[in-house]
């Protein structure tokens, strides 16, 4: 699982700075020349401290699993990512060079003040050449967040036209009051819930806005969403309301079955406002023929017992 609340803050180039200088500062020596050392060691530990740290923060994005791989290289590039890492790399291994030689110019005999404020311009430029890279990264983190964090539990993906009654079936199943996660680059939103069957936890996605119109009708960013959930279906549940016009919610169900490679699982909703029953039916409001879908979901997800 993915959980980008791990990643760190990250500081500004001016805050990075202060932060090391400041501390520097602070360092102390028997003499000028040792003073000057140890602040250059000192600046050099804690640049290099905070950079290793806020890239062994990310995890390897290849291998993560793929709906979060493809989350978030939909959102700001995985390869964007990689390349403001890699940033933070280059500019730790140029102060690691800048501090090194200014240590051998100072034990070299050279003007140890004069040595220390040449390099502290030298590592002022570099971290400064990559601040953008540094807000990115903060921003990233808070775009991450908005990732919905979904587990590897089996996975039943709901879907529907819209009023059908999938978020009331979600609410009825499901032990815990659902999550509601956004997807950060729509508006569109998902319920996260979560129900047992025979002590087994189940994950369930509601997906109001998502999967309630022909992906025809989605631009490209909203397609992409849909298709980020194919990799965390096990099965789709996909409910009917014959009270209403069935053609669009037959196209709709054409859809799905074209683009979603899992088991899919037709139940009507509404049963005690009709009496068609020649798929399993259910009410959200009695609670009749829930006990059914379960039943259903059981066989596709375990085998049958």
């Amino acid at each position: 699982m993915f959980e980008a609340k791990k990643l760190p803050t990250v500081l500004t180039s001016e805050e990075i700075l202060d932060k090391a200088f400041g501390r520097a500062s602070k360092v102390g020596g028997r003499n000028p020349r040792e003073r000057v050392l140890n602040k250059l060691s000192t600046v050099s530990n804690i640049l290099g401290e905070y950079f290793n740290r806020v890239i062994k923060s990310h995890p390897s994005y290849e291998n993560l699993p793929e709906f979060y791989r493809d989350m978030i290289d939909l959102l700001v590039g995985v390869g964007r990512i990689k390349r403001a890492l890699a940033s933070l790399n280059w500019a730790n291994g140029m102060i690691r060079r800048i501090v090194n030689r200014a240590i051998g110019d100072v034990k070299g005999g050279k003007d140890p003040v004069k040595v220390l404020r040449s390099a502290y311009g030298r590592i002022s430029s570099i971290v400064d050449q990559i601040d953008g890279e540094l807000r990115f990264l903060n921003d990233l983190r808070r775009i991450l967040r908005e990732i919905p964090t979904l587990t590897e539990d089996p996975t039943v993906v709901v879907a529907g036209y819209p009023n059908v009654g999938k978020s009331s079936f979600v609410s009825r199943v499901s032990s815990v009051k659902p999550e509601v996660a956004s997807y950060p680059f729509t508006t569109k939103r998902i319920h996260v819930g979560y129900f047992e069957i025979d002590g087994r936890r189940v994950q369930i996605i509601d997906t109001p806005g998502l999967l309630d119109r022909p992906l025809y009708r989605r631009n490209e960013i909203e397609r992409k969403a849909i298709l980020c959930l194919k990799h965390v279906a096990d099965c789709i549940l996909f409910i009917i309301d014959p009270t209403i016009d069935l053609k669009p919610q037959e196209r709709l169900l054409r859809d799905i079955e074209e683009n979603f490679n899992v088991p899919i699982i037709l139940a009507y909703s509404k049963s005690d406002l009709h009496d068609k029953r020649d798929l399993p039916a259910f009410s959200s409001v009695s609670g009749e023929g829930i006990g059914d879908i379960l039943n259903i979901l059981r066989g596709v997800l375990f085998g049958s017992k």
